[in-house]
């Protein structure tokens, strides 16, 4: 396995809060202020807040914020709101979007928020106490993990139920990404998994208790896990490559080839898989190209209105010389027999 490469870091005034990457680039929560950075390293935007932002989740061209006792939504090509705000007592430990549009907020009690895409509330369900919000298997049905380690999924629609998918226990698990979990056991052995509202469609272990993953995210190369000691490392290969032995506090991939890892204090680094950069150049290259092509129809463009502006005039001489310079033939031989008309 290849290193990762850094392409920018960035140092933003602490603390650090959350972060969220996606194909536009970042967004960081640091004290009452969230930054948009694009995926070059530079500034997008910044939205101000009375209180901390503590949370962050992107869904498309929108962005749900947890900050104070509030959530808000704002678009994510501008950071303009898109809601008022809905507070509750007490406020929200997180947030997820879902499938479809909309979002669901866990208080720091016992109930699930459900809320349109544009930040209005629809309903409150009361589900008993959780450890956190896993991900949809689908639109309806919700993914928990409870306080003792079982995973239970919560049916939305209609008279909402919920039952625990399996009797085993889990010490740890990732949340849900494309379908797949990455879960610790309680003898400290690694799986990974595909759930269902009843099961496991497959289940396997893959690692035999030397990981002890505190956040993790999937990209294009598997599973990425950080440890409780902040160190970044692959879920299988035995190695960190790329990204050394520095700790950090937060991790967050696009799944597609890049990763970001920030610390509290407020440094942020945007790393690439081996190969994207070399994809990277061939797509700047294809722009460049493209950008050339453009820049040479416009060109073209202007001198083929200029040597028409010309022969409406009679310039036959300054007409020549632009379609000859054209490459146009049929009109050089027009212009030279209406030069010779004329004479």
């Amino acid at each position: 396995m290849n290193d990762w490469q850094v392409i920018w870091s960035h140092q933003v005034e602490g603390p650090v809060n959350d972060v969220e990457i996606d194909e536009h680039g970042a967004l960081v929560a640091s004290g009452q202020t969230l930054f948009s950075i694009r995926t070059d390293g530079s500034l997008h935007w910044r939205s101000d807040q009375i209180f901390d932002v503590y949370s962050i989740e992107i869904a498309g061209s929108s962005v749900a914020i947890l900050t104070g006792t509030s959530i808000h939504v704002l678009d994510r090509h501008s950071g303009r709101p898109l809601s008022d705000g809905r507070s509750i007592p007490g406020g929200y430990r997180e947030v997820l979007s879902r499938p479809g549009g909309g979002w669901v907020a866990a208080d720091r009690g016992d109930h699930l928020h459900v809320f349109r895409p544009n930040g209005r509330g629809i309903r409150r369900l009361r589900v008993g106490s959780m450890r956190g919000l896993v991900g949809w298997l689908d639109r309806e049905h919700l993914l928990m993990l409870d306080l003792d380690g079982a995973l239970r999924c919560v049916r939305l629609h209609g008279e909402h139920a919920q039952r625990r998918i399996e009797d085993r226990r889990w010490m740890w698990c990732s949340s849900l990404e494309r379908g797949r979990l990455l879960l610790l056991d309680v003898e400290g052995m690694l799986h990974e998994g595909v759930p269902n509202p009843f099961g496991w469609d497959e289940l396997e272990r893959i690692s035999d208790g030397d990981v002890e993953p505190y956040r993790a995210v999937r990209c294009m190369d598997g599973w990425w896990t950080m440890d409780l000691e902040g160190r970044v490392r692959h879920a299988l290969e035995e190695n960190n490559i790329g990204f050394g032995d520095d700790t950090v506090d937060y991790l967050s991939s696009d799944g597609i080839g890049s990763i970001l890892t920030a610390t509290r204090e407020g440094l942020l680094r945007w790393s690439i898989a081996p190969g994207v950069s070399g994809l990277r150049a061939e797509g700047r290259r294809s722009q460049q190209e493209e950008e050339r092509r453009r820049l040479d129809w416009l060109q073209r463009s202007t001198m083929f209105e200029s040597a028409q502006q010309a022969e409406d005039e009679g310039l036959w001489s300054r007409a020549l010389e632009l379609y000859r310079a054209l490459g146009r033939d049929e009109d050089v031989r027009r212009i030279l027999g209406l030069q010779e008309g004329s004479d």
